[in-house]
Formats: structure tokens, C-alpha cells, sequence
């Protein structure tokens, strides 16, 4: 059922791409963001598949700091925003994601 999801995902991501390009024309942007994306994709489906716990944790962690950065940093640099609101909201999330994942490590079981 996972894989039938999984696979459902790229098939829902290569549509997505599909319109874009057709309806707005292939710029750098688009194709450099179709790219990171299939990047996480198969960043989280390593993570996921060949991973265990504890380090699953930690890695599922530093792959939302990545996701928060690429929304919180680079996507308002990209349309003339602030940088520094951006860069506080993502060491911030950050942070508490670290510190949520060692006390979850430290206190759950195995």
C-alpha cells in the first residue's frame, strides 16, 4: 500500500510539471524547483525505506530544515522579500525541531 502511495506521488509530481510546462512555458525557475523537489523526494523516500530509528529521526528533522529553508529563505529572496524575518522563522523552527527530536529520542523506546 506504501509503494502504491508512494509511486501515486511521482505520478501526481511528473502531471504537475507536465501543466506547468505546457500552460506557463519552461523557465530556469521552474525547472530548478521541479528539481529540488524530485531531490527531496527521493531524500525522504531513502530516509524513509533504509533508515532506522534513531537516526531516522534526525534525518527526517534536518529534511524539513531543508524544506522550511527553501520556503521561509529562499522563496521570499526570489520575490524581493526580507531576508531576515525568513532566516529568523527558519533558525527558530529549526531549533525546535532539534530539540524536540533529542528529547523524543531520549524518552521513547525503541
Amino acid at each position: 500500500m506504501l509503494r502504491i502511495a508512494r509511486l501515486a506521488g511521482w505520478l501526481l509530481a511528473a502531471v504537475l510539471l507536465a501543466v506547468q510546462s505546457l500552460l506557463g512555458g519552461l523557465d530556469p525557475f521552474a525547472l530548478v524547483m521541479a528539481g529540488l523537489l524530485i531531490l527531496i523526494g527521493f531524500a525522504v523516500e531513502g530516509v524513509e525505506t533504509r533508515t532506522q530509528r534513531p537516526l531516522k529521526t534526525y534525518l527526517r528533522v534536518a529534511l524539513a530544515s531543508a524544506v522550511a529553508a527553501l520556503l521561509l529563505i529562499v522563496m521570499p529572496l526570489l520575490i524581493g522579500g526580507a531576508l531576515w524575518i525568513g532566516l529568523i522563522l527558519w533558525a527558530g523552527l529549526s531549533a525546535a525541531g532539534l530539540v524536540w527530536c533529542i528529547h523524543y529520542e531520549r524518552t521513547e523506546p525503541l
